[in-house]
């Protein structure tokens, strides 16, 4: 009886133990997402990602344009329509200007669909323009699948990236379950990790 009154206690202590290690990580998940941003430092551009839903990326590529980060801004986006610039990029090419970004600052590439080909976009982009350096405007819960991504596409190169975190209101590392856009940001983000990292694995 003493016996399994001991194994019932250490199931019990163990099945605590685990719940409690899962809240942590669940609570901690979203500094880990947002860890590999980086402080901004002088560069030969700025490129602002797409899925810029509200312009948060935006705003904060404006503010570091205006600090002299660097002269230059690359916004990219999927192509929608036939307008001359698609209409995905006319928004923030709008919002840009109306912030005192001129055009002739601006380079536009509508072609990438995902988080991964913006990165060789941008390598390659580096390549043609000879610049040794960009920061990469996002917001803090896709800096941990961009990290993974542009470690990737940039490595052995020689050019450098900085991810820098975009500020928008509704981020809240520590509670981002409480918002419902940061919370399905986070759970996307899981997966989507989930999904990179296998393909990674099955090369």
């Amino acid at each position: 009886m003493r016996t399994l009154r001991c194994v019932l206690l250490t199931l019990l202590v163990t099945a605590l133990l685990v719940a409690g290690a899962g809240t942590i990580a669940a609570w901690r998940v979203g500094y880990w997402l947002e860890a590999p941003g980086e402080a901004p430092r002088h560069a030969d551009a700025i490129a602002v990602l797409g899925g810029d839903e509200e312009g948060e990326r935006a705003l904060r590529a404006m503010a570091l344009y205006r600090e002299g980060y660097a002269p230059l801004f690359v916004v990219t986006g999927l192509e929608r329509g036939v307008a001359p610039v698609p209409a995905e990029l006319n928004w923030r090419i709008e919002m840009l200007e109306a912030g005192g970004v001129p055009r002739s600052a601006m380079r536009f590439e509508a072609e990438p669909y995902n988080s991964y080909t913006e990165a060789v976009l941008l390598r390659d982009l580096m390549r043609r323009e000879g610049w040794r350096t960009i920061l990469v405007v996002s917001d803090p819960p896709h800096m941990r699948r961009l990290s993974w991504m542009y470690a990737d596409a940039f490595g052995g190169t020689g050019l450098e990236y900085v991810l820098v975190a975009s500020q928008p209101d509704w981020w809240r590392p520590g509670e981002w379950w409480r918002v419902e856009r940061s919370g399905q940001f986070v759970l996307q983000e899981i997966i989507k990790l989930g999904y990179y990292a296998a393909r990674k694995w099955r090369q």
